[in-house]
């Protein structure tokens, strides 16, 4: 291992973020600690608040990281028809949850400290995730606003992310191949149901 002196902040961040995810594959968030993490990496846990801040913002940058990875896996499935995109999206969303199911849960399950909002770069990375079903759905229902796609996303992937929640807690009482079945069936019906009400033209 290279000595402390060796470590840029950068590479330091970068190691400390290493660990907790390498952590989380394995076991859960409660038996990790800033402690730990610094252990882990041969550096005391006073460098680690040096570079982050507080514990609360190594998480969070940790689930900055997994959301860069899943926007990742996303941005590849845009290349087929709009409907078939968003089915392949749900799924592969769904996959990943359940491939990193602690670094998932820490996205929505981690708080701010003393109520502050999440910082810029962190909000820009959930809002380009949800650009991407935008997107698809500006293409699929041309007539739409952005206001509409931006309220249609957000329905949508609602449902996706409860069926894929209920997933991860064992509580679908479905195979993996039905989770898959239920999230084109969700995105099929939500979408056929709205274009046929035109309940879209009540959104201004």
């Amino acid at each position: 291992m290279a000595r402390r002196k060796e470590h840029t902040h950068e590479q330091i961040k970068h190691m400390a973020i290493e660990a907790v995810v390498m952590h989380l594959q394995h076991d859960n968030l409660h038996s990790l600690s800033l402690r730990k993490v610094a252990s882990q990496i041969g550096y005391v846990p006073s460098t680690l608040i040096n570079i982050f801040g507080s514990y609360q913002y190594l998480l969070l940058a940790v689930s900055e990281q997994t959301l860069v990875n899943l926007s990742a896996v996303l941005q590849g499935l845009t290349l087929q028809a709009p409907i078939t995109n968003i089915q392949n999206m749900a799924m592969a969303y769904s996959d990943f949850a359940l491939q990193h199911k602690s670094c998932f849960r820490l996205v929505f399950e981690l708080t701010m400290p003393d109520d502050q909002p999440l910082p810029q770069n962190h909000t820009t990375i959930v809002k380009s995730l949800f650009a991407l079903v935008e997107s698809q759905l500006r293409s699929y229902c041309t007539n739409i606003s952005e206001l509409q796609a931006e309220l249609m996303s957000r329905v949508l992937w609602g449902g996706i992310h409860g069926l894929t929640t209920l997933a991860l807690d064992e509580k679908l009482f479905a195979t993996h191949n039905d989770l898959h079945t239920m999230l084109c069936s969700h995105v099929q019906g939500y979408i056929a149901g709205i274009s046929k009400t035109g309940s879209l033209h009540d959104i201004n």
